[in-house]
């Protein structure tokens, strides 16, 4: 690959704040997502392939002809978050990281397939299928691109998406919201918290009545008190899907209200410490998990939004007699269903093939705790950049991934795409 096109292409796409932001004309998901859209879509011209933009949804590069395989990353980011070393959406090269939103989910991974195909194209290599590859700008926040390019076409039966782990996932837990009602908080307003359900909360506040303030119990709980008499708690964020690698933020604010005598129906011990034994429900796809990520304010009061993954081939409804243990309302709002590939089929082989070359490691494929973009697919994998020695740092603060690994993953990448048209 030629590295001195890749990383000045990889830090201008990096730079585009690809946040959700407001819809405008041509701009569903905000300016900043269409822009990252045109800019990767007309490298792709530049590169001499076909292309197609769906009205700033998403996009589409054509390469070879016959039966198709489908590629689909996405160029959309979820939001910063606090405790960042160096500057969010500027790539920056320290101790042998490359460090940026969006590195290694998903604009990275993206770009190294782009390039690959263009290497690809550049040797002469015959491609005796069609590759289309979709970017998406809406997969951290609702999938909305997805049903739009529906709407205007089809996916391929085959596909991968640079996204998730090494050496290929074929199945991915079920997503669901869970709505849980807050009881009454007395002596407590202005409840706060969260920026994306996917990704565990590290910042929460809430406004304490004088009746309620103890500074003691306040240090005990490593707490601060700001503004005279908001209450705010930092934690650390992580993957919603991997809530034991972050520090949940809310812990410590409920435990708080709870030590000061507000009846939450025992909601730290049940749901943040799984004293109702969710994790109980697991199988060789992996452990029930859940992180609750959001806060929403409505006309009764609050919600507590938790991120719920349910490993397949169990349901959100195999769970309800579990949550009911919770003894609060609650509502429960289906994402993504669980989903599983035949780990036999010949993109399986492909691709942990392709991997097993290029690392000499171990190509077993894997069952994994997100969704991805696999699921567009009736046969879909998701496939890189983690693996069991880079597990990812995805939706934290100072997101990174090693560069030796990264350009490993390049070749992973090429020998995957080489090994599927032929």
């Amino acid at each position: 690959m030629d590295y001195s096109k890749f990383f000045p292409c990889l830090k201008k796409l990096i730079a585009f704040e690809s946040v959700r932001g407001e819809a405008k004309e041509g701009a569903p998901f905000g300016e900043q997502n269409r822009l990252a859209l045109d800019y990767f879509l007309s490298l792709a011209n530049e590169f001499g392939f076909k292309t197609i933009n769906y009205d700033g949804y998403g996009g589409e590069i054509i390469v070879g002809e016959g039966d198709e395989i489908g590629i689909m990353g996405h160029l959309d980011v979820v939001p910063v978050g606090s405790g960042w070393n160096t500057p969010p959406f500027e790539l920056t090269e320290k101790d042998g990281k490359l460090i940026a939103r969006g590195v290694e989910d998903d604009k990275g991974p993206s770009l190294l397939c782009l390039f690959a195909l263009k290497e690809l194209i550049d040797e002469g290599v015959k491609f005796n299928k069609k590759i289309r590859f979709f970017v998406g700008c809406n997969e951290e926040d609702g999938w909305k691109d997805v049903e739009y390019m529906q709407s205007k076409t089809t996916f391929p039966k085959y596909g991968f998406s640079p996204d998730g782990n090494f050496p290929a996932t074929y199945s991915e837990k079920g997503m669901y919201i869970l709505k849980i009602k807050l009881p009454k908080m007395t002596g407590f307003t202005n409840l706060f918290g969260g920026k994306a359900l996917n990704a565990v909360c590290d910042y929460a506040t809430v406004n304490v009545e004088e009746s309620q303030m103890d500074k003691n119990l306040i240090e005990k709980l490593g707490l601060k008190l700001i503004d005279g008499n908001t209450l705010e708690s930092v934690g650390i964020t992580a993957h919603g899907s991997h809530p034991e690698e972050g520090k949940n933020a809310f812990k410590q604010i409920f435990k708080y209200m709870q030590e000061r005598g507000v009846n939450l129906n025992g909601i730290v011990e049940k749901l943040f410490d799984d004293g109702i034994g969710l994790s109980n429900y697991k199988n060789e796809q992996g452990v029930t998990s859940i992180s609750p990520n959001l806060v929403i304010k409505t006309n009764e009061g609050y919600e507590l939004w938790c991120d719920l993954r349910v490993p397949a081939p169990l349901t959100a409804e195999d769970l309800t007699s579990c949550i009911d243990k919770l003894g609060l309302e609650y509502s429960i709002f289906e994402k993504h269903p669980p989903f599983m590939t035949d780990k036999n089929c010949f993109m399986i082989k492909a691709l942990t093939d392709a991997y097993s070359s290029v690392t000499k490691k171990d190509g077993t494929p894997q069952a994994m705790c997100g969704s991805t973009y696999a699921r567009v697919f009736e046969q879909g994998a998701s496939f890189g950049v983690g693996d069991d020695v880079w597990p990812g740092s995805c939706h934290q603060a100072n997101e990174f991934v090693d560069k030796k690994h990264f350009l490993e993953s390049y070749e992973i990448y090429k020998q995957a795409i080489y090994n599927l048209v032929q």
